[in-house]
């Protein structure tokens, strides 16, 4: 009966385990979209797969699938290009600047690649810089800037990103 109980208890926190964010006094979860951008050399196009194979700056190779193919038509081998890859995601905020929060009593920033630390926030156009694992830091565009007004530089945030990346690549001027 006693196990029985626990098994209960234990199924009510996991089931309770997205809420608590919210009900520990820190900003509800919001949606935001992460952006990269970046210049490279054509390598090799294949309009029938819509897939770019470009070289960088610093030689490295990348093959992409490209999601927005209206100025496919117009990238060449040899060609220079801008690349632009968007991510939507979830965000929600694991532990305040305090330390207060939802994070286990174990948990480090480092430990999970998805889990980062809000270094700075722009509350009118809704784009924060997150420190993630490793010390890269990335930027994420919250959707509606008013759901970013409680968040503050120190907090931890967890980002759940999408698995779909939008792919757009244009001619470089």
């Amino acid at each position: 009966m006693k196990v029985k109980a626990l098994g209960i208890v234990a199924g009510a926190l996991i089931a309770t385990a997205p809420f608590v964010s919210f009900a520990a006094g820190l900003p509800a979860p919001f949606e935001g979209s992460s952006t990269l951008q970046a210049e490279g050399v054509v390598k090799s196009v294949d309009y029938a797969k819509h897939t770019v194979t470009v070289f960088d700056a610093r030689g490295g190779e990348a093959s992409l699938d490209i999601t927005d193919t209206h100025n496919l038509a117009q990238i060449k081998p040899g060609g220079k290009v801008h690349i632009r890859m968007m991510r939507n995601a979830m965000i929600s905020v694991t532990r305040g600047a305090g330390g207060q929060g939802a994070m286990a009593p174990n948990s480090q920033p480092d430990a999970n690649p998805n889990v980062a630390e809000v270094q700075a926030i722009d509350h009118a156009s809704g784009v924060m810089a997150l420190k993630g694992a490793g010390g890269s830091v990335f930027h994420i565009q919250g959707r509606d800037p008013v759901k970013l007004a409680n968040v503050k530089p120190g907090m931890q945030v967890s980002v759940a990103f999408a698995p779909q990346v939008s792919v757009a690549v244009a001619p470089a001027e």
